[in-house]
């Protein structure tokens, strides 16, 4: 009787190989055959193909490529091909000729192989993606070339300028721009809150809980603020009349809509941060030890410039150990100097 269950569970994974590889096989096609007739009807307009799937901090911080790659290529029609539950970040985008759902990445392994796009640019470094069904890693030529890879990649550049050389772009800057739909998102506390975010997709980078807790209360107390946290799960346990939760409980566009309207942000080394930072809402960052990189920036623009972010640095460490006084004082000299502390109501 086992041996029945097995070989049903066999062909059911086998089923679901076959159809994942026909669902990649299709997608590929489809695209490709779009991209020829629009070569063919519209010859003097070259189209340009650029992967860069995930994740949502990558994917904000490289923004200020669209505009450039526009100024390289004047008539070009750019494509870029994108996780579904990421299109709210370039969906808007004015840049962006057509956005390409990634159906699977065998879809993008095939792209990578052969492609009729005049330019390719594959943003994704090696060593980070590889298919679940086949284990077919994604790789890329061009990172190689230019020895850019998972070990190396913050010990100099930052985010965007990793992805401007992986487009042929040479090193740029510039400020990362996000743009939302035009429709009325309703707000917490009418509009008047602070935003949180705790969660990384690499713990060493998270803060404690019980740190967090003590910011919050200390905020509320010093300066009568509404805080709301934001986040996919592990919501903080805390209740208070002037704290909302929303962790778990928003898509990605509603999650834009509410950074884009926080009057102070404070963070982590995340996706939302990097949202932040494309909306240049002033902020407090907390940063320490990653990976390879005892100290490094991932930001461009106004948070690398420290134009309107207070950004803390553990300097031995991870920024789990920073400890609270650090935090809370940076916090309280960045609203000191900041002209957000005025339109805090009820300020001390």
């Amino acid at each position: 009787m086992p041996s029945i269950y097995l070989s049903t569970a066999l062909w059911q994974f086998k089923f679901r190989k076959l159809a994942y590889l026909f669902a990649g096989l299709i997608a590929y096609v489809q695209l490709c055959t779009w991209v020829i007739f629009q070569r063919l009807f519209q010859p003097s307009r070259p189209v340009l193909g650029i992967l860069l799937a995930q994740h949502l901090g990558d994917i904000v911080a490289s923004e200020p490529i669209i505009p450039a790659l526009h100024v390289k290529y004047p008539k070009a029609k750019l494509v870029w091909i994108i996780q579904g539950h990421f299109r709210p970040l370039l969906e808007h985008h004015p840049g962006i000729f057509r956005l390409v759902t990634e159906k699977n990445m065998l879809f993008s392994y095939f792209l990578t192989k052969w492609n009729p796009f005049q330019h390719f640019f594959n943003l994704h470094l090696n060593e980070l993606r590889k298919d679940p069904y086949f284990h077919i890693p994604l790789e890329n030529e061009k990172a190689k070339e230019l020895n850019i890879n998972i070990h190396n990649y913050y010990a100099q550049h930052n985010l965007l300028e990793n992805f401007s050389q992986l487009a042929g772009l040479g090193l740029i800057t510039g400020q990362p721009t996000l743009y939302l739909p035009n429709k009325k998102f309703p707000l917490p506390f009418e509009g008047n809150y602070w935003l949180i975010h705790r969660i990384s997709n690499d713990p060493c980078r998270e803060w404690t809980d019980e740190n967090w807790v003590k910011l919050i209360q200390a905020a509320i107390q010093e300066w009568d603020v509404n805080i709301v946290e934001i986040g996919t799960s592990q919501g903080l346990t805390f209740q208070h009349p002037k704290f909302l939760s929303l962790v778990g409980k928003t898509s990605v566009e509603d999650s834009l809509f509410l950074i884009n309207s926080a009057s102070f942000f404070i963070g982590i080394d995340s996706g939302p941060t990097h949202c932040a930072n494309a909306f240049q809402i002033p902020a407090l960052v907390m940063l320490g030890e990653f990976a390879d990189f005892k100290k490094y920036m991932s930001y461009s623009g106004a948070y690398q410039l420290s134009q309107i972010a207070s950004l803390v640095y553990h300097e031995n460490g991870p920024a789990k150990d920073l400890s609270f006084d650090e935090v809370w004082n940076k916090l309280q000299n960045a609203l000191e100097v900041n002209p957000i502390l005025h339109e805090i109501p009820n300020h001390k």
